[in-house]
Formats: structure tokens, sequence, C-alpha cells
């Protein structure tokens, strides 16, 4: 598995998965039960009319909602796992993320403001992100072939 390639994913879609979170809850929102408030009933021929089938209406619904909450709380889970290995950085490091990755600034502008080479900022983001891999994947992410073939 490429660990770099995958936190380097989930760094570029941070923002864009906090989005996916408001969206979850807000369609959680919308679900509601006026659709099945009311019993009703339907024709069924010679036999009469028979009560329409409310309770698997609701059912589905309630199941709908509890797929949502789950994948809300693993997203929220991912994005808190992200936040503490972020946290393990040191000041500059994180800069350097947050800049590149979740506000999509330019090298030049995020070296410009550290006054430091664009090589330079670029070389440190990749210790960040092998920081932030191990932080999310553990020893097996330190221990792959990737960092070693890339370390100095």
């Amino acid at each position: 598995m490429n660990y770099y390639a995958l936190t380097e994913k989930y760094l570029y879609n941070y923002i864009p998965l906090k989005i996916s979170i408001e969206n979850l809850s807000k369609e959680i929102e919308e679900l509601d039960y006026n659709s099945v408030a009311t019993i009703s009933y339907e024709y069924i021929g010679s036999i009469g009319y028979r009560e329409s089938n409310v309770e698997n209406k609701v059912i589905k619904i309630e199941k709908k909602r509890d797929k949502l909450k789950d994948k809300i709380l693993d997203l929220e889970n991912k994005l808190e796992r992200i936040d503490r290995a972020i946290e393990g950085l040191n000041e500059i490091e994180r800069y350097i993320i947050e800049e590149r990755y979740f506000k999509g600034k330019q090298w030049w502008v995020i070296a410009y403001k550290l006054k430091y080479s664009e090589r330079w900022c670029k070389e440190l983001r990749r210790r960040a992100i092998e920081k932030i891999s191990i932080g999310l994947w553990g020893e097996e992410a330190m221990l792959h072939k990737e960092f070693t073939n890339t370390s100095p």
C-alpha cells in the first residue's frame, strides 16, 4: 500500500469530507415521516380494502437514517485521526500542510511567507506527510519501503 499517496489523498479531500458530513447531517434532517404519517388503505379487488404497509415505510426510513449516521461517524473518526496526526507536526510543517492541502495555496506563496525556497518547503511537506502517515497507520507505514527510499 502506498501510504504516502493515501495520506495525500485524505489531506487534499479534508475540506470536502467535512462538507460531506454537513450534507449527510442535512439529509438526515430532511428525512421525515410526513409521507407515512397517516395510515392509508388500498383496494385489493374482491377481498376489499387492506391497510397499506406503513410500518415497512417507517422501517425503511429508519434504516436509511441509521446508514447515514454510520457514514457520518466513520467520516468524523477519520477526520479526528487526521487532526491528531497533524498535531504531531511542528509549527512550520503544520503551516505547510494547512496552506497547501486545506487552503490550496501555491508553492511560491507558501515559500514566500516562510522565507524558504519552494524546494525546501516541498521537502518539509514530504517529511510532514511521512509523520502524518505514521500517525494514521502506525508502524506499518513507517516500515514501508516508500519511506526508506525517499528519506535522506
